[in-house]
């Protein structure tokens, strides 16, 4: 018994070491800024998701909140870097926690349904209000220009849509999980505007829907994933 604990210890501190590391490099190595709107977005809500899915809330908290934080130190936002820590640490824990304890709950093919429209729909309506111009995209240090477009983001939303509704259908989308996943992006967007507007002192409203974004892209791109991640699961 003791052999096995040991084993399955290793396998988390493992686990963990992996996933901060990928929360990390998924936060720093692609990013789009767009200037005429300050919006900036990456896919570091992935590396959290994930995070969740895979390891009990602790850990997982440890994996999505020091590699968050790790990724404001690399990117020069230090002054993030503390408040990341805490914020985006209670995000995988309240993620992984109620991934855990929904499980069990029976949903029918409707809320599925339902789901294939409650994630890409906003990431639509948001992207072509917030993330539409002229944008610089960054491969870690290296600056591209691109367009940004509304019909860009109805297609995104399109492709989505179609292969959550492919998920369903097989049975493989949870809507357990994008309730729990839902809850953690809550946690995260509040957190950052308690922190924005009465630490820091800025007007942190205005950022509310630029982390409502990085939660719908992460929220999408775990949903599709995670049929294939659930055998590396830890309970």
């Amino acid at each position: 018994m003791a052999r096995v604990q040991q084993g399955r210890r290793g396998r988390l501190l493992a686990s963990t070491s992996i996933l901060t590391a990928f929360t990390l490099l998924a936060t720093i190595l692609f990013t789009v800024y767009i200037p005429e709107t300050k919006g900036y977005f990456n896919f570091g809500e992935v590396g959290v998701y994930i995070s969740a899915i895979i390891l009990p809330p602790a850990w997982a908290a440890f994996a999505g909140g020091v590699g968050s934080a790790l990724a404001d130190v690399v990117l020069g936002y230090y002054v993030y870097a503390p408040a990341t820590l805490v914020i985006k640490g209670l995000e995988a824990f309240t993620a992984s926690l109620l991934a855990r304890r929904l499980k069990h709950v029976k949903m029918g093919r409707a809320q599925g349904l339902i789901l294939t429209i409650l994630v890409p729909a906003p990431l639509a309506l948001l992207g072509a209000i917030y993330y539409v111009g002229p944008a610089e995209i960054y491969l870690v240090t290296s600056a591209v220009a691109a367009e940004v477009t509304a019909a860009l983001w109805l297609v995104v939303a399109a492709i989505m849509a179609v292969f959550l509704l492919h998920l369903n259908l097989r049975g493989l989308a949870r809507p357990q999980l994008a309730a729990a996943l839902a809850a953690g992006g809550i946690v995260m967007v509040l957190g950052y505007f308690t922190y924005e507007q009465f630490i820091l002192g800025f007007a942190a409203l205005a950022e509310v829907p630029f982390n409502i974004m990085q939660v719908l892209v992460g929220m999408s791109v775990a949903l599709a994933v995670e049929h294939r991640l659930r055998g590396l699961s830890f309970e």
